[in-house]
């Protein structure tokens, strides 16, 4: 839990509240475990069923009890941040019974170590405990990408997700991503429809990477033939909530003024294009009425219908040499 509530902390707590409690785990959320050291964001306890159906997913590394910590963007993991989880982990070990007469009472069975772990998630990689410290916490890397893992009793784990690879079982965490790798999963999100994940980006795009998100979302808004139908609502709501704090962001408002500056540009051209056909239509007509008599009705329709300029300056040309009507090809 942060020092400092920022949009990030509660909105991705309640999406990976939701997250476990549909795959049928059991979670709690602010569990307090010592009264000065704050809250575990998310505890999660599973059976071996539950263990066994969370196999091929990030959180494979869990087991019977489970603190899982979120790190924001403001609120990176330091080495004070570090030592209050683990005491809390820690104390997560200590179960507490209420009693009849609702005071807390300390289980006959505590949770034994190598039944627990801690997962912190940092989207900002905490470069300090990785590696100028590497030898005092001993994290390594593992064979997935981005996840980095202490062997002790008590597992530990951290996962950077700026850095696990685009592949299914790391979508619940990519959302969590920054730069290229949260462009690359917007762009999937958007091609296979994964909406959930496409929501929990948008709704904390403004506390992790508000740019890039305004900018792929512009992009692949433009690629209409690659976005899902049951998608669109969710992009444009994206645009209706977002207005407001886009317009504080330079790089908005230097699209904004570029779209701007397209549009009138569009518009002039356009303008200029239905002025030369409104141009060659008038002298198109006026010539075939002066040189014919009885000029049809349909045909003055036909050219009035007419938006292609080289077609109307090739009939404009016929009338010079054309004796009457029918000389003239109008088909």
């Amino acid at each position: 839990m942060t020092s400092s509530h920022e949009p990030f902390d509660e909105t991705a707590k309640a999406f990976y509240y939701r997250l476990f409690k549909n795959w049928g785990l059991s979670v709690e959320t602010e569990r307090e475990v010592f009264s000065h050291s704050r809250t575990i964001d998310l505890v999660v306890r599973c059976t071996n069923a539950d263990r066994s159906r969370l196999q091929n997913t990030v959180f494979a590394h869990l087991r019977q009890l489970n603190a899982i910590e979120l790190k924001g963007f403001h609120d990176p993991l330091t080495v004070d941040n570090y030592n209050r989880i683990m005491m809390r982990t820690w104390g997560l070990g200590v179960q507490k019974l209420k009693s009849k007469s609702g005071c807390h009472a300390k289980s006959e069975h505590p949770q034994l170590a190598n039944e627990i772990t801690v997962t912190i998630v940092c989207i900002t990689r905490p470069n300090k405990i990785l590696n100028q410290l590497e030898k005092e916490y001993r994290f390594v890397s593992t064979e997935d990408s981005g996840i980095y893992y202490c062997n002790e009793v008590l597992g530990k784990w951290i996962i950077h997700p700026s850095e696990l690879e685009l592949v299914e079982k790391n979508y619940p965490l990519l959302p969590l991503a920054r730069g290229n790798k949260l462009e690359e999963f917007i762009s999937l999100c958007v091609r296979k429809g994964l909406n959930d994940y496409l929501q929990l980006i948008m709704d904390i795009g403004l506390a992790t990477d508000p740019d890039m998100i305004w900018h792929k979302i512009l992009e692949v808004s433009k690629m209409k033939h690659l976005i899902r139908e049951e998608t669109w609502p969710i992009i444009d709501q994206f645009f209706q909530e977002m207005p407001e704090a886009m317009g504080k962001l330079p790089t908005f408002q230097e699209v904004l003024v570029e779209s701007q500056r397209q549009f009138l540009q569009q518009g002039l051209q356009q303008g200029i294009q239905q002025g030369e056909q409104i141009g060659e239509k008038s002298a198109l007509i006026r010539q075939l009425r002066r040189k014919f008599t009885g000029v049809p009705e349909g045909l003055i329709q036909q050219i009035e219908a007419t938006t292609d300029i080289a077609q109307l300056d090739h009939w404009l040309d016929q009338i010079i040499f054309a004796d009457n009507l029918a000389d003239m090809d109008f088909n």
